[in-house]
């Protein structure tokens, strides 16, 4: 056997072991995303060498080279990440807990590394590199598949151009594509500091001025922008993160108002049956009401129609604790289900507010008005207001003053906004709409 045959053997034997490290780390690695919940990335990364060094002579030159390289590629990634060299030019990368868009990031950083010249002696080297990465679990969840398609992205990156990096999408449509990352982004998203609330104003009739805001909780994307809830609150809710997401929103809530000095309004939160459950609700609010000094009279919080989980006796009692602490009850959503007004009587409501459908049924059809009048006045009769959600223009604006409703809400007085431009526009606002009052009077 000659010393070629020998040396095969031993680059081989490394290459096996390589692999079988690869396969360890990235099993492992898909074993704690799957049970956490969290997105992984596997890379695989080709570097060019330069042409000078393909002569026998230059394997010390390429030796000190790929070490130098080694230790650029360790350096651009975390403790928590696993890089193996695969063969003598490519190395595949295990990128734990991470999300697209700081994946992508970290690729960029490791071909910018990569790239970067290499003094030796008296000459400087230049590498080109291309990478592939298939995300877990959208891009594939089977690890072999994963390899497969980080390879043949790289081949991809190769094709367009030099130092460039790709990532595998599958045949996902941009819809599909979109779901994929928001939910599996999602997990991330607070502890990234990507959540924030804006506030909507609520406009009183008969003050006419803005007495309330309802915080409603946004999501800035790195990379697609701002999502609003009804994008993400369901995988929210399967993912077991809505009760953190209420108590965020909660306490978000409470410290921007202890900064208030003046005028308060009373600000609505959205409550779902999760919070209601638990066990800890009461404790935990009223820990949050004490460290910033704010009345629970301050506060509504709105409710969804359930009727079937408020007929529990523990969920009932939580809501009547709820009122006894002081808090304003607000029933979302009216009408979108089968609540009667006799079940009123036993629960602690202050507010209902008509789904937004009522909205856009009056203006399509004048005669629903012989339905909503009806609602209004009974909710009057059991001394109850009604706040209307959805006003969007002027001519649903004058419709629905006339049926003598409580507050207004929607983009007509204001879109949702921060809490700063709130307290700044909250005079102009009520100008602005007073104008509009003083025009439906002359008509």
């Amino acid at each position: 056997m000659d010393g070629k045959s020998t040396e095969r053997e031993g680059n081989h034997d490394v290459e096996v072991s390589s692999i079988q490290l690869l396969n360890e780390r990235l099993d492992l690695t898909l074993a704690f995303s799957k049970r956490y919940q969290m997105s992984s990335a596997v890379g695989y990364l080709r570097i060019f060498l330069p042409l000078e060094l393909s002569h026998p002579k230059d394997n010390d030159t390429e030796t000190i080279l790929l070490n130098k390289i080694s230790a650029r590629l360790h350096g651009s990634l975390r403790d928590i990440d696993t890089v193996i060299k695969v063969n003598s030019r490519d190395f595949m990368i295990i990128i734990a807990d991470i999300t697209e868009h700081d994946c992508q990031i970290i690729c960029e950083r490791i071909i910018h590394s990569i790239s970067a010249p290499y003094p030796n002696d008296f000459h400087y080297f230049s590498i080109n590199s291309s990478m592939g990465i298939c995300m877990y679990p959208y891009g594939s969840e089977e690890r072999d598949e994963l390899k497969t398609m980080a390879k043949i992205q790289m081949y991809d990156a190769l094709e367009l151009g030099e130092n460039r990096c790709s990532f595998y999408k599958g045949d996902l449509n941009q819809t599909a594509y979109r779901k994929v990352i928001i939910e599996n982004d999602l997990p991330y998203a607070l502890k990234k500091g990507q959540l924030y609330v804006h506030y909507q104003p609520q406009y009183c009739l008969k003050k006419r001025a803005i007495v309330g805001a309802e915080a409603l909780i946004r999501w800035n994307h790195p990379s697609l922008g701002e999502i609003f809830p009804g994008e993400f609150i369901s995988y929210a809710e399967d993912a077991g993160m809505l009760t953190g997401l209420f108590f965020w929103v909660f306490e978000e809530v409470c410290k921007k108002m202890a900064c208030v000095k003046g005028r308060c309004l009373k600000y609505s939160i959205n409550l779902s049956v999760n919070q209601l459950l638990l066990d800890s609700l009461i404790l935990d609010i009223s820990n949050i009401l004490k460290r910033y000094s704010i009345p629970a009279a301050q506060i509504t919080l709105e409710i969804t129609e359930n009727i079937e989980i408020y007929t529990v006796k523990k969920v009932n009692e939580k809501l009547h604790l709820l009122k006894e602490m002081g808090f304003t009850i607000a029933l979302d959503d009216f009408g979108n289900g089968y609540f009667s007004f006799s079940d009123f009587i036993k629960l602690p409501i202050d507010f209902i507010k008509l789904d937004r459908d009522f909205v856009f049924s009056l203006l399509k059809n004048k005669k629903h008005k012989g339905v909503i009048t009806p609602i209004i006045q009974m909710a009057h009769n059991l001394e109850l207001k009604v706040i209307i959600e959805g006003i969007e223009d002027h001519t649903q604006f004058t419709e629905w003053v006339k049926l003598d409703c409580d507050l207004i809400q929607g983009y007509f007085i204001s879109e949702p906004i921060s809490f700063e431009e709130l307290t700044e526009s909250i005079a102009e606002i009520e100008t602005r709409v007073a104008g509009d009052f003083s025009v439906n009077e002359l008509q």
